[in-house]
């Protein structure tokens, strides 16, 4: 039953919060917005024009204007935290990520290789002594454009008044993942469709995950558990998940965009709905101000670490 697995996407989908602008990007062009004419903002080191309405891009979701300086990106959210501003992100390579080096903005985004729909990929999870190399092009993948929404104006806004944003977590069913950023985590608070009707989704967790527990450094974990119910796909839903959560490895990570230092997060995920278990593994490689670059996802069932079968397969890439 697709519903099953609705949930367990949005914690994998944090890896496409930040290919964040305002960073030393290895690609060659802008560093922050301010370098980029008036209604563009800096993407992973390109000029790219803002979508204010929706578009394909963005899966029909629009995102504010930046290009006036987005004062509403600096008003309080109703858990008191100010959010970050577009531009601006300092880091310094010493293998640990702190809340100041994870900036999350509505309107920012990335561009990423991803392989076509509903295939597998043959992948290599164990690093060698150079790191991990997730450079090389998979068979017909696409460039997929990642960004981070504005709650307000949404059909769930009122659901769920405490989010910061929200970011599309499965390009075959339209879902979003819903989160909220405090001073020193990233919760997933939900899961949601992108439009009401009668085949709505729409799943709150009765304890928010926190997918991101700061600061992030080799060696560090922490375990989540929670009930998640409400509507998936039209139809009433309840289950109860598990996650342990570790940062098992620092080293090398190259993708199509280039060489990044990252962190690997690894979150081992059960969700148990009925008679029904889902498990599986997902490793999501970290950069200091870039965020995820790199999102790994196992096929259900496997519980080898060092799997060779990945369900996504998804890289920081160029445009």
């Amino acid at each position: 039953m697709r519903a099953v697995a609705v949930a367990a996407l949005a914690a994998a989908g944090l890896a496409s919060l930040v290919a964040l602008t305002g960073c030393d990007a290895p690609a060659t062009g802008c560093r922050i917005d301010l370098e980029c004419h008036a209604g563009e903002a800096c993407v992973v080191g390109v000029c790219r024009t803002i979508v204010t309405g929706g578009g394909p891009s963005d899966g029909g979701a629009g995102a504010p204007d930046l290009s006036g300086g987005a004062p509403d990106l600096l008003q309080p959210i109703p858990d008191g935290f100010t959010a970050d501003a577009p531009v601006g992100c300092g880091f310094n390579g010493d293998g640990v990520i702190t809340r100041a080096e994870a900036p999350f903005a509505v309107g920012l985004g990335g561009i990423f290789a991803v392989p076509p729909p509903s295939t597998t990929v043959t992948v290599t999870t164990r690093p060698t002594a150079s790191g991990w190399d997730f450079s090389a092009p998979v068979a017909g993948e696409r460039r997929l454009f990642s960004q981070l929404l504005a709650p307000t104006g949404t059909w769930w806004a009122a659901d769920f008044p405490s989010a910061t944003y929200a970011e599309r977590i499965d390009d075959a069913n339209a879902l979003l993942g819903v989160y909220r950023v405090t001073n020193d985590a990233l919760e997933l608070l939900g899961v949601v469709s992108e439009t009401d009707g009668l085949q709505r989704t729409k799943l709150t967790y009765a304890t928010p995950i926190p997918v991101l527990k700061f600061p992030l450094r080799e060696g560090a974990s922490w375990t989540a558990e929670s009930s998640v119910s409400g509507l998936a796909n039209g139809f009433a839903f309840v289950a109860t998940e598990s996650y342990v959560f570790t940062v098992d490895k620092r080293g090398t990570t190259k993708v199509p965009l280039g060489q990044f230092d990252t962190l690997r997060l690894r979150f081992d995920y059960r969700q148990t709905y009925g008679f029904y278990v889902t498990t599986r593994i997902t490793y999501i490689h970290l950069a200091e101000c870039y965020g995820a670059v790199a999102r790994i996802r196992s096929t259900d069932g496997e519980t080898n670490g060092d799997f060779t079968e990945a369900s996504e397969y998804r890289r920081l890439a160029t445009p």
